[in-house]
């Protein structure tokens, strides 16, 4: 799979990214939310269709692509892997929890990343919590508690 195709491939993705959250339900009148569900992936799949555009188009100084080039199988290792980690949040995130759960998968991306186990895991666990607070408290985005639903009233 060439770079030209790999960025073509990125930014269909992106576009449908974009069209599908395009039919997600707008915010109920009754609430003060000026945006529905639909915006953020709509503002990600843009940037990913975008940022695979350029990958189709632009030429790197650093490797001259033939047209018999191809990638490697482990050159997917790592981009293998993060997809796993979003698959298993997508589904056990309802069952285990967002606070339980990120922090986990965090710390294990960092971890695959070369991050010191230590550093890996502060930031796996303060990130998760900062974001928590972000998402749920502040932007009111409804993040799953799993595990810890009976202490809901303390989260």
């Amino acid at each position: 799979m060439t770079q030209r195709f790999l960025g073509a491939g990125l930014a269909l993705f992106g576009l449908a990214i974009v069209y599908l959250s395009l039919q997600l339900p707008a915010p109920i009148a009754a609430t003060r939310i000026q945006y529905g569900a639909g915006f953020f992936p709509i503002i990600l799949g843009s940037v990913i269709a975008i940022a695979g555009a350029l990958l189709a188009v632009a030429k790197t100084a650093l490797v001259h692509e033939e047209e018999g080039d191809r990638y490697a199988l482990r050159d997917f290792g790592k981009p293998l892997v993060v997809l796993i980690a979003a698959l298993i949040y997508v589904f056990f995130s309802q069952q285990i929890g967002f606070l339980l759960l990120a922090p986990v998968i965090l710390t294990g991306l960092l971890l695959l990343g070369r991050v010191g186990w230590l550093q890996a895991l502060a930031i796996g666990i303060i990130g998760s919590v900062v974001i928590y607070i972000v998402f749920a408290k502040f932007l009111l985005v409804p993040l799953p508690l799993g595990l810890l639903t009976p202490w809901s009233g303390w989260i």
